[in-house]
C-alpha cells in the first residue's frame, strides 16, 4: 500500500479511497482491462464507486503516467497499469492485447522532434499478430 501511496504522491496527485483501489486494481490485472471491466471487478467490494469515477481516474492516471491507453479491437478505452516500459501486440482476430518485452526487439533511436514543432518523447512499437489461441482454432482461415 505505502508503493502506491509513494506513486500516486510521485505523479502529484492525493492518494484517495477511489484511486488507491483503482491502481491496485490495475497493478494486479494484466489484461489490458477495459473502464467498465475495472468497474464490474471493484464494485463488489467498493459499491459505492461509480462507472463515471473510474473513468475519470483513468483519465488522470493516463495524464500523469500512471498507466497508459491501450489500442485493441472497437472502440472502448483499455488501459496498461504496468510501469516498464514495453510494447504490445494484439490479436487482429479476438483482440487479446499481450506485453512485449522491450528485449526481445531493439527499437530505433527516435528524433527529437518531427515536423509542425512536435516533440518526441519516446517510441511505441504495437504489433499486429494472430494469437496462439486463435490459430489453433478449429475452422480458422488463413
Amino acid at each position: 500500500m505505502f508503493q502506491r501511496v509513494a506513486r500516486l504522491h510521485r505523479a502529484r496527485l492525493k492518494a484517495t479511497g477511489p484511486r488507491m483501489v483503482i491502481l491496485a486494481a490495475l497493478e494486479q490485472d494484466h489484461t489490458h482491462p477495459t473502464a467498465e471491466h475495472l468497474y464490474d471487478t471493484l464494485r463488489r467490494d467498493h459499491p459505492s464507486l461509480s462507472l463515471s469515477t473510474v473513468y475519470q481516474t483513468l483519465d488522470v492516471f493516463i495524464r500523469t503516467g500512471l498507466c497508459r491507453r491501450v489500442s485493441g479491437l472497437g472502440d472502448r478505452l483499455r488501459v496498461d497499469g504496468t510501469p516498464q516500459d514495453h510494447d504490445h501486440a494484439v490479436c487482429r482476430l479476438c483482440g487479446a492485447i499481450f506485453d512485449v518485452d522491450r528485449d526481445q526487439v531493439q527499437l530505433p533511436t527516435p528524433p527529437g522532434h518531427l515536423s509542425n514543432g512536435l516533440m518526441v518523447t519516446g517510441i511505441r512499437l504495437e504489433y499486429e499478430v494472430i494469437c496462439a489461441a486463435c490459430q489453433e482454432a478449429p475452422g480458422r482461415v488463413g
